[in-house]
């Protein structure tokens, strides 16, 4: 094992164990498995488009151009959307659904962590559904407009699987894409909301596979940062690589969200996260270190 288990802060330990500690999971989560990440996204949304003769030469050339900075990810995102109309939903099915791609080691080690509470994710595939109904083939998978049912799982301490951002197999108009389907989301579905301000406030979230920079996380954050107040939030924790944390955003993230940064290597696929994965759950972590 080449992650540093002594990164992992003893507060967290503690909220695992003691039930409090929840995890997001992002694209970065799914790309082992061979799913994409935004710019790819990007990018195959415009052979979409191209290929059903929806956009020509001119508007392919300019989405090209514009679809490499993340800045710009969410306005090319809308505007494709718009493009694709009714053949978006084939779109979405064909990208996360019909490849069938097969869990990863990250996957196993997350179904591993039997004292989470529950695990939310911004992503449309069914790798999650899939790894988590070897554990348990009637584990509840909900989405953003399932309020009641996410509410009832809370109150009765019941684990479940909620996709933020919705379902590739249920699509139809509930995929979150773009900041207008985000605001349109929270405008239209205060219980939601309101859910999602209280899950924060409650549990330890842990971000794996999810960069806070990734357009849909940082609309999520900017959300819950103004929703309750931050001295009422618990600490969460993102894993980030080590290559890429510069001072300033590590302090932003403690500051503006309570977030703090626990380091992990590029290396070898990212395998230190399916490593700090497993050592969360490990038995030796467990329980605190006897008195002497």
């Amino acid at each position: 094992m080449s992650f540093d288990p002594t990164k992992i802060p003893e507060g967290l330990r503690k909220d695992y164990r003691d039930g409090d500690c929840a995890v997001l999971v992002g694209a970065g989560a799914s790309k082992g498995a061979g799913l994409p990440l935004w710019g790819e996204l990007l990018n195959k949304m415009i052979d979409s488009a191209v290929s059903h003769g929806v956009i020509n030469q001119s508007k392919e050339a300019e989405y090209r151009s514009i679809a490499t900075r993340s800045e710009n990810f969410l306005m090319v995102a809308s505007g494709l959307k718009d493009d694709l109309g009714c053949h978006f939903d084939q779109f979405i099915a064909e990208t996360f659904i019909t490849p069938k791609p097969a869990p990863t080691e990250l996957h196993e080690a997350l179904v591993a962590l039997d004292k989470l509470r529950t695990v939310v994710t911004t992503n449309y595939d069914t790798l999650l559904d899939r790894s988590f109904r070897k554990r348990d083939e009637d584990v509840a998978v909900c989405s953003f407009t399932d309020a009641d049912e996410v509410e009832r799982r809370l109150r009765r301490h019941e684990f479940f699987i909620l996709k933020a951002h919705g379902d590739a197999t249920k699509p139809g108009k509930k995929i979150v894409l773009t900041d207008v389907d985000y605001r349109n989301m929270l405008i239209d579905l205060t219980d939601y909301q309101k859910l999602l301000g209280i899950m924060f406030s409650i549990f330890t979230f842990v971000f794996v596979g999810a960069s806070v920079l990734d357009p849909e996380i940082s609309l999520l954050l900017n959300y819950l940062a103004g929703s309750r107040a931050p001295y009422l939030r618990p600490t969460h924790y993102a894993l980030m690589t080590a290559e890429d944390v510069i001072h300033v955003e590590k302090e932003r993230l403690i500051r503006d969200f309570r977030i703090q940064i626990i380091t992990v290597s590029k290396q070898n696929n990212y395998a230190e996260v399916t490593e700090f994965l497993r050592e969360l759950g490990s038995p030796s972590a467990d329980a605190p270190a006897p008195a002497l």
